[in-house]
């Protein structure tokens, strides 16, 4: 009996070890969830990774971003790519379980301000943009998308301090809120500036911040400084409204969920997403600002 017990433990090891060699960060199969503001660039990172790895198999889901963050928790997958970082209970739970789960920068994209080609504001400070949306100022007019958005969370978390807008008209999504402006010229929109595909009917309103917002009533605007969303703003931290990309990866040994990571965040990668006006965060990759 002992023999038979130690000939099946040998065979498991065998197997295991058979099991493993066939998983490598360029082989095997994978599932990746990807927030749906950046699921176009991460797509278009997937086809030039697959050309160069034909046996790695990468599929992408393309979800929210709370759910990416719970299909990460709960062990459905082992990669993610998001605008949505950990909240404090989600963190909690991690250090409780110690789940070991790497988290790495992959890239910067533009909040951007879109208002129609007639539309005649060219320039707006991030306190009117606030005022606006909590319904302090009648000044403008604002078109958002929903609450399933990585948009709608970045108005809510970094521009309201946590606050739902209260004076805002809501649409389903990113491109619905092209859409409309396109067609009213007394509006103004609120997108992720990866998201915009066609810009021939639009034009991105620059945007600007007060040094001591606490105190606009003796700056009164003066000497502020407007950037458009150009990536290269963004990385300088000159344009105001910069949303950061997440990967975060939790996997036991090397699957391609570490390749395509490695791959995401190596110089190749980076030129990618910066052909998609998404600042790089991994390496440098020089930016010509004219553009």
């Amino acid at each position: 009996m002992h023999k038979i017990i130690g000939v099946l433990i040998i065979c498991l090891f065998i197997f295991a070890g058979c099991q493993q060699s066939n998983v490598t960060p360029t082989k095997g199969a994978v599932v990746v969830d990807v927030d749906r503001a950046v699921y176009p660039i991460i797509k278009k990172e997937k086809d030039v990774f697959d050309t160069l790895y034909v046996q790695a198999k990468i599929k992408l889901n393309e979800v929210n971003p709370l759910q990416c963050i719970l299909d990460l928790l709960n062990g459905k997958v082992k990669m993610v790519v998001s605008t949505q970082y950990f909240n404090d209970r989600e963190s909690h739970f991690i250090d409780s379980l110690n789940l070991d789960i790497k988290r790495f920068k992959f890239c910067y994209n533009a909040i951007a301000i879109i208002g129609s080609k007639n539309n005649t504001t060219d320039n707006i400070r991030v306190d009117e943009i606030k005022d606006a949306l909590l319904g302090k100022s009648g000044n403008y007019n604002f078109i958002i998308p929903g609450n399933s958005t990585s948009t709608y969370n970045y108005i809510k978390e970094e521009l309201l301090n946590g606050q739902d807008p209260k004076n805002a008209q809501i649409v389903k999504n990113d491109s619905d809120v092209v859409s409309k402006v396109e067609k009213f010229n007394d509006v103004l929109g609120i997108v992720s500036f990866n998201q915009v595909q066609d810009s021939s009917k639009i034009h991105f309103v620059q945007v600007g911040q007060l040094k001591n917002e606490s105190n606009q009533t003796s700056n009164n605007g003066l000497n502020v400084n407007y950037f458009t969303p150009h990536p290269g703003f963004v990385l300088k931290e000159y344009y105001p409204l910069k949303q950061t990309v997440y990967i975060f990866l939790h996997e036991i040994g090397m699957s391609p969920a570490s390749g395509f990571t490695t791959f995401l965040t190596s110089y190749e990668g980076q030129k990618i997403a910066l052909g998609q006006n998404l600042a790089p965060a991994a390496v440098p990759v020089k930016i010509n600002e004219s553009q």
